[in-house]
């Protein structure tokens, strides 16, 4: 066992860990590195490590967006304080208490190490791995953020007070190695391990479909912005000009995920002890998705959510002070938590589906929007076990909620795909529920303006924030080039894609 300083080159944050791949290592797979002092561990193991890590907070150190977005409640079991989520509050402590700053910077430093040794070697396959799931970590800095970080970033003792990049350059970038991604993975002598790629198993096609989903995640995520439309444009065709495509089966982690300690898939482990026992009381099923559900005759939320005792259905409000006690609200059901072992999804099939009918839908892309928005539920529903003609049913009934023939105009097709996609990120993206509701909450569409606010009497505005403000590591030690963003304010600072 080998140890090794790293300093993340944010701030000079400086952290002890372990470098290890025996059993003496701190965590399963768990394989840190400083991108100026690489260890002489392997690239296909250090991926691995970097991939579970990645997939690790996608459900559960994001459940903050699960309550704004009200998919999830606190238990009545547990008293609604002035400083929980539904508050509304930050510090500049939040950040970093929720994992949404170092942690992710950590990772990066994990794929900066693979990207770098890799190219030294000319190891294509793992150049273009390490770029497409900076890509994917990179844009969530932004999206949480705005500026952060980029160019200098990931340098280790060589910049510890890195500069701020301006997040719409940083997306550009992104957009940039993204292509550059697929580019190398179409090389003949771009070839993975198919045991320790734990995303796709060395499966290069997959891989560059996941660039290419990625990529169109980051220019729909623009599309609000006045004059973007011709960048946009060019970017898509390059996307079909290379022919791989998009996602139509989920982007899914699997180290090997089973009932051990450290080990288990991280959303069942945060609800299922290791001998099979559920845990899990403070958070319970929002009362708003079952509401709408029941409304709209969706059987999904029998899958996301259990019933109680007497077989009915209970959601809890967010921020309510009289909220249900532990068994007396639904917990989470059997379609997410389907077995300790089941792969965590960093990017769903349902989203891509999604994605590509907001685009046909906006003149982006060729084909049929209509059958991307059915696609996108149908991924869903198989995704929480339920069959082909529940989800054929539930989009031929004639509401422009989820049947995409029923909606007329712009705006009620394009509600109809964003209330789809945001009943199908519940459990899995969180993430991406909230940046859609913030990149679309000015056109009153449905989909947003019924979203519920927080009831909670300390909240400290009227609206689910904006933003997340920059972490006080970084006021502390990279203080010059924090401060040159001004005064950011989680209500009102934007995001650069938000109208």
């Amino acid at each position: 066992m080998t140890n090794n300083r790293k300093i993340t080159g944010l701030g000079g944050l400086v952290l002890v860990v372990a470098v290890a791949l025996s059993a003496c290592s701190k965590s399963y797979f768990d394989v840190n590195t400083d991108p100026n002092n690489p260890t002489n561990a392997s690239i296909d193991l250090v991926l691995s490590s970097a991939l579970k890590t990645t997939a690790a907070p996608q459900v559960t150190t994001y459940a903050v967006f699960s309550e704004w977005m009200n998919y999830w409640a606190p238990s009545g079991s547990y008293a609604i304080n002035s400083s929980d989520g539904s508050s509304y509050k930050q510090t500049t402590d939040f950040a970093d208490n929720n994992g949404l700053w170092t942690n992710i910077y950590d990772n990066l430093e994990d794929y900066e190490y693979i990207e770098k040794t890799a190219t030294a070697s000319n190891q294509y396959f793992y150049i273009a791995a390490a770029k497409t799931m900076k890509a994917y970590l990179f844009q969530q800095l932004v999206d949480m953020f705005n500026n952060v970080p980029y160019s200098e970033a990931l340098k280790g003792t060589l910049n510890v007070t890195p500069k701020y990049d301006n997040g719409k350059d940083i997306y550009e970038a992104l957009s940039t190695q993204l292509d550059s991604a697929v580019t190398l993975f179409k090389r003949p002598d771009a070839t993975g391990s198919a045991t320790q790629d734990i995303l796709f198993a060395g499966n290069n096609a997959s891989w560059e479909k996941f660039a290419n989903s990625l990529r169109l995640r980051l220019l729909i995520r623009q599309t609000e912005i006045p004059g973007r439309s011709a960048y946009i444009q060019s970017e898509i065709n390059k996307i079909v000009a290379n022919g791989a495509g998009f996602l139509t089966t989920d982007a899914a982690v699997n180290p090997g995920y089973t009932a051990s300690s450290g080990k288990q898939n991280p959303f069942y482990g945060f609800a299922y002890s290791i001998s099979g026992s559920y845990t899990q009381d403070f958070w319970r099923a929002g009362k708003y998705v079952i509401t709408f559900s029941q409304a709209h005759n969706d059987p999904r939320y029998t899958r996301w959510y259990a019933p109680i005792t007497d077989g009915s259905y209970v959601g809890n409000v967010v921020g309510s002070t009289s909220n249900a006690t532990g068994n007396l609200s639904s917990k989470f059901g059997p379609g997410v938590l389907k077995s300790v072992s089941q792969p965590a999804v960093i990017f769903s099939a349902s989203e891509s589906y999604f994605l590509q009918a907001e685009a046909i839908l906006r003149g982006f892309l060729a084909g049929s929007d209509l059958a991307m928005f059915n696609n996108g539920v149908q991924a869903n529903f198989t995704y929480l076990g339920l069959s082909a003609a529940a989800a054929a049913t539930y989009t031929s009934q004639g509401d422009k909620e989820t049947d995409y023939s029923a909606a007329v105009t712009f705006n009620e097709k394009l509600n109809a795909i964003m209330r789809q996609k945001f009943l199908a990120m519940q459990d899995i993206t969180p993430f991406e529920a909230w940046a859609d509701y913030r990149r679309l909450f000015h056109l009153g569409l449905p989909f947003t303006a019924n979203i519920p606010i927080s009831v909670n009497p300390n909240r400290d505005g009227d609206a689910i924030p904006t933003r997340i403000l920059y972490p006080t590591i970084e006021y502390q030690t990279n203080i010059e080039n924090v401060g040159a963003q001004g005064t950011i304010n989680h209500h009102t600072s934007k995001v650069f894609w938000m109208p």
